[in-house]
């Protein structure tokens, strides 16, 4: 995946700090901040997709990336914004302090954010492993660590490669593959004989933010990484009211970065770009609507419809409005789309974090309009979601969508049937799926 933050949302995080469009202090940049969260829930969502089992789990993640996120902008805007004043103290010319902050719009932005992506990826790995692990403990009862797959694996890992004990052992509360940045080691379940822990064994402290089993914790970070303060009192966020902060001070409050309301309430502050709650489901899906979605427009109902189907799922779904191009909520809304094939085009909604086109068609019906949703459909997004209500075959619609394959391999990704007021799977990466009844 290419996890590179476009150019174009960059600048305008950058803007907003240099015009100083909120406060650097206690509030995060949004645009920066929605780059940086849909990365990471990226190497969340990709972990989980095939999988029903974990879906809690996955909620879980989600929000601690959210969380991460939060901190990790706020320690990149407030960096930035302390080379904003010359050693007179007056505000620099734009350009002069674009280049003041570039190297730290590099780090964060590009070498260290694919340290920290690749990062997710593995713990989110673990995460889901160790879910299996606890399923099947009863035919597997043991754990193995397995040898780096890296090309140069560190040597603090290595005399535990082979080592098996049992799924519940303490040994794997004190050492544990992903306690290291980039570690590649893995765990694989086994009913392979319990091993001896090794002779020089020493408990290993994990580096950094990568404290405690994410399968367990349900942090994909966890809060002792440089980006978080040491204590509620040092956090920017933390601004409770003057009682409730004497009471703090009474009761030793402890900091719980991923279970707080004043990071909550920071990040809904963020979130704050037009779109309402419509639905909420026990599962975690949500729905929410733009207030600028046109609601009179002939398909809106189907959408909505459709979109709801995904929230059910347990997904995020947001409705989203047409907008201009150069308008500042294209940039809100869109901002994954710039610089890439879709830039200025507007998906009806989207689906944790992935765009979608609803595709109708204007009676009266006809099978070639099956290709016609498919050829406009694609030019909004590579997912798609087309109207069979008058029930055209399987066979002819896979056989329009194999003809826009051979023209461009990457046009389609998805495509999904809308019939009779049901959504249902048809194509994904490759595979056909079955009639199944909108399930």
């Amino acid at each position: 995946m290419d996890i590179q933050i476009s150019e174009a949302v960059l600048r305008k995080a950058l803007e907003n700090i240099y015009n100083k469009k909120f406060n650097v202090k206690t509030d995060i940049e949004p645009y920066l901040y929605e780059a940086v969260r849909d990365i990471f829930n990226q190497a969340t969502d990709e972990t989980f997709v095939s999988s029903d089992h974990d879906n809690e789990l996955r909620k879980q993640l989600r929000h601690s990336n959210e969380v991460f996120s939060a901190f990790k902008v706020h320690r990149a805007q407030n960096d930035m914004a302390a080379r904003l004043l010359d050693s007179n103290g007056n505000l620099k010319p734009f350009n002069q302090w674009l280049n003041d902050v570039l190297p730290i719009a590099s780090h964060q932005c590009g070498s260290w954010f694919k340290t920290e992506y690749d990062t997710a990826v593995l713990r989110a790995h673990q995460a889901a492993d160790w879910q299996q692990f606890r399923r099947e403990q009863d035919v597997l009862p043991n754990l193995k660590w397995m040898p780096s797959t890296s090309l140069h694996p560190g040597e603090d890992h290595r005399q535990y490669w082979g080592t098996i004990r049992p799924v519940n052992d303490e040994f794997w509360n004190e050492h544990r593959p992903g306690d290291r940045w980039n570690c590649k080691c893995t765990l694989s379940s086994t009913d392979e004989a319990v091993t001896p822990v090794p002779v020089d064994d020493v408990h290993s402290e994990p580096q950094p933010g990568l404290k405690g089993n994410p399968g367990t914790t349900g942090e994909t970070f966890s809060d002792d990484h440089p980006y978080f303060p040491k204590s509620c009192n040092d956090c920017a966020f933390y601004n409770p009211k003057f009682k409730d902060r004497l009471k703090s001070l009474f009761t030793n409050r402890l900091k719980d970065c991923y279970h707080c309301p004043y990071v909550d309430g920071c990040i809904d502050r963020s979130n704050k770009d037009g779109f309402k709650l419509t639905h909420k489901y026990k599962n975690g899906g949500a729905l929410y609507i733009h207030a600028d979605t046109e609601k009179k427009k002939g398909d809106y109902k189907a959408i909505v419809k459709i979109a709801n189907d995904f929230a059910k799922e347990g997904k995020i779904v947001r409705v989203t409005p047409r907008v201009h191009y150069k308008s500042d909520s294209y940039a809100k809304i869109y901002g994954k789309l710039i610089g890439t094939r879709y830039e200025k085009k507007c998906p009806d909604f989207e689906v944790d974090g992935k765009f979608y086109e609803y595709e109708g068609f204007i009676k009266p019906w006809s099978k070639k309009k099956v290709g016609r949703m498919l050829s406009h459909g694609i030019e909004q997004s590579s997912r798609i979601v087309i109207n069979n209500t008058k029930g055209c075959s399987d066979r002819f619609i896979r056989k329009q969508i194999m003809a826009r394959k051979h023209l461009d391999e990457h046009a389609i990704k998805e495509v999904w049937i809308y019939e009779k007021g049901k959504t249902r799977l048809f194509y994904k990466d490759g595979k056909f799926y079955k009639n199944n009844g909108g399930k």
